[in-house]
């Protein structure tokens, strides 16, 4: 009588988390693969990474395939050359832009706070060409404004630049 192997186990949980953190890294690292591709090669790894655990533990399965960035670079270097990063290029532009606000909130607080140390009353400032008033008495707090084109400017300017630099798009020249 023959016996049959015994199913796969399943990895445990601190395995399971130490494999997808392992192919996380690698994700990040392969940003320059083109991601249907990579979707694949993931599905791999990790098929792999379970039957390797299953016969020398996950520790062991993860320390055999070495640094998940030189692992990536060996994959991207199949591809010839390097490809843009868009993920992390719109990434960039929103924390660009971000700050953008963020700083816009911190002057609209410091004018407010000045207005209020000479007694209150209300302002009318022209910062990046757009009108903002900012008020503050004893019955009101506000600041209104309105976009002008020179901020939409600076605000797609900004995003642009941020997006292009974290995304490297002159790869796509080369």
């Amino acid at each position: 009588m023959t016996t049959s192997p015994a199913p796969a186990r399943r990895p445990s949980l601190p395995d399971r988390v130490r494999r997808e953190v392992y192919l996380t890294r690698v994700s990040w690292a392969m940003q320059d693969y083109p991601s249907k591709a990579f979707t694949g090669i993931k599905r791999e790894l990790r098929a792999e990474m379970t039957a390797a655990a299953a016969e020398v533990g996950m520790r062991q399965a993860i320390t055999d395939l070495g640094h998940p960035r030189v692992l990536a670079e060996g994959y991207t270097a199949e591809l010839g050359r390097r490809l843009p990063r868009y993920a992390t290029g719109a990434a960039a532009a929103v924390l660009a832009v971000g700050a953008l606000v963020y700083l816009a909130g911190a002057y609209a607080t410091g004018t407010l706070d000045a207005i209020e140390a000479m007694g209150g009353g209300t302002v009318t400032t022209h910062p990046l060409g757009a009108v903002t008033t900012f008020t503050h008495t004893a019955t009101e707090l506000s600041v209104q404004t309105s976009m002008s084109w020179q901020g939409a400017l600076m605000h797609g300017a900004t995003a642009a630049v941020a997006f292009v630099l974290g995304s490297r798009l002159w790869r796509l020249l080369g």
